[in-house]
């Protein structure tokens, strides 16, 4: 299952990043982590538990844990190393965090409720590069713009290798102007580079 690697930025008010980050922390990281939990609480009844096929039939689905998460998070798992987000925090308006499976736009959009004054930026991508990213733009819980760019296309590797800070060397890829998109170099004849390893996310994807 592949790791997604998600980027949430504030733009607003001095204090505001810090006031939702807070908000959002797992308490067992600090700041600079995210709970899922803390955005939209799964509710205090369902515990998690292994799932076998007589407890999800009993229970039905939506109300089993994974299929609650996956309908109200997005996603089966709450955050990874929420730990390693915490320690990479440097004060600032911008948290890198780690989800499995997805990335989580309609919880950040909830999040963009708890800050209405302020606009937040929200990227992800798998690290199965190219397939599955997109960025968004949310103010007090209104998408003001997303892409999502088609897997496999020339913009949806240049923004995954934008949120996923690689160039495309480092996934073996190179841009093959006869295909339009970005090809792993076995499966090209050794010619020219003719792609660009774009700049941050922030900048040249989405602006606010």
């Amino acid at each position: 299952m592949a790791e997604y690697v998600n980027y949430l930025r504030v733009f607003g008010a001095p204090g505001a990043a810090r006031a939702l980050f807070g908000a959002i922390q797992d308490d067992t990281a600090g700041l600079g982590s995210v709970d899922l939990n803390r955005i939209t609480p799964m509710p205090v009844w369902m515990r998690e538990e292994p799932l076998g096929a007589g407890t999800v039939r009993r229970q039905g689905g939506e109300n089993c844990w994974l299929g609650w998460r996956q309908a109200n998070w997005g996603t089966r798992w709450n955050t990874l190393k929420a730990q390693a987000s915490a320690a990479a925090y440097d004060g600032g308006d911008t948290i890198l965090f780690y989800t499995q499976d997805a990335g989580v736009p309609v919880l950040m959009q909830h999040a963009s409720r708890l800050c209405p004054d302020a606009a937040l930026l929200y990227a992800w991508a798998s690290r199965d590069v190219g397939m599955d990213c997109g960025a968004a733009r949310y103010r007090d819980g209104e998408i003001l713009e997303q892409i999502c760019p088609r897997p496999g296309s020339r913009r949806a590797y240049e923004l995954s290798f934008d949120i996923l800070r690689e160039p495309p060397e480092a996934f073996g890829l190179r841009y093959d102007p006869d295909a339009g998109t970005y090809v792993y170099e076995a499966e090209e004849k050794p010619k020219k580079e003719n792609g660009e390893y774009g700049k941050h996310f922030g900048q040249d994807h989405i602006g606010v």
